[in-house]
């Protein structure tokens, strides 16, 4: 889910940049994982979220490939809500450097295409069928959400930062404030796993996430927030090492780049 690699990157606001929506890194393992979440809202189970991650080597330099496939479908008396999307991204140095969504939010057809280049990251956002772009430099975020500073950020005595997000959910630049809760260990399934729980909250959503590292790879185990849709709970179900590569092409036969631009290649 890594909004970060998830990480979160996510429906409801979710926003997957899990890794787990969610990866800054040297942050994931040759081999690659998937995680399989199922996402609850007032007790009901209203969708799944998959998500893959891959250290993938590039001209020479190793590059963290993700992807996100999320569902969700909400129905309720005072709300009715539907998202279904797919979310690629690709982090070197510990910066995102390429980013695709393409889905279906409510009654929006939206495709979002974009790179960093020359200090600037840049956007192509379909909506409907309009095109419009987006130009934002480098030196006026310190993250995004796909790369997760929570996992790896020093807290200090006060336990607080507060940094400036692109958020690529909204594709635009937020002030988050991030809180360090405690560290604990997260079971799942027969495994536990050491984590930190972060509380953050920007203009957006106010969330607690249980995040943490496992063989160099960031995971999101758990995220509940509360957004304007509402309040959700996102889980971990399964951790899965070796990344299945039949389930995961894209990854695994390494993401075509285009030559022009940098972007994720539709070809």
């Amino acid at each position: 889910m890594r909004e970060c690699k998830i990480m979160v990157l996510w429906a409801l606001s979710i926003g997957v940049s899990l890794m787990l929506g969610g990866v800054p890194r040297a942050m994931s393992s040759m081999e690659g994982e998937e995680i399989r979440y199922v996402v609850t809202a007032k007790g009901f189970q209203i969708g799944n979220v998959t998500v893959a991650q891959k250290a993938v080597p590039n001209h020479g330099e190793q590059e963290i490939y993700f992807e996100n496939r999320t569902d969700v479908s909400a129905s309720f008396l005072w709300m009715h809500y539907h998202q279904s999307f797919s979310e690629r991204a690709a982090l070197k140095k510990d910066n995102l450097v390429r980013y695709g969504r393409q889905g279906r939010n409510n009654d929006a057809d939206v495709s979002v295409e974009g790179w960093l280049s020359q200090d600037t990251f840049n956007l192509m956002v379909t909506e409907n069928g309009k095109q419009g772009t987006l130009l934002i430099p480098r030196r006026d975020y310190d993250r995004t959400t796909m790369e997760c500073p929570e996992a790896f950020m020093d807290f200090g005595a006060s336990g607080k930062a507060t940094l400036r997000i692109l958020d690529m959910e909204h594709l635009i630049i937020v002030t988050r404030n991030y809180r360090l809760v405690r560290e604990e260990v997260y079971k799942l399934g027969e495994s536990e796993y050491p984590c930190r729980v972060v509380d953050f909250s920007d203009i957006y959503k106010s969330c607690r996430r249980w995040i943490g590292m496992d063989n160099g790879t960031i995971i999101m185990f758990r995220q509940d927030g509360k957004s304007k849709e509402g309040s959700y709970s996102v889980r971990a179900v399964s951790l899965h090492r070796p990344l299945p590569c039949n389930q995961h092409e894209w990854i695994c036969d390494q993401p075509k780049i285009s030559p022009d631009t940098g972007s994720f290649s539709s070809n």
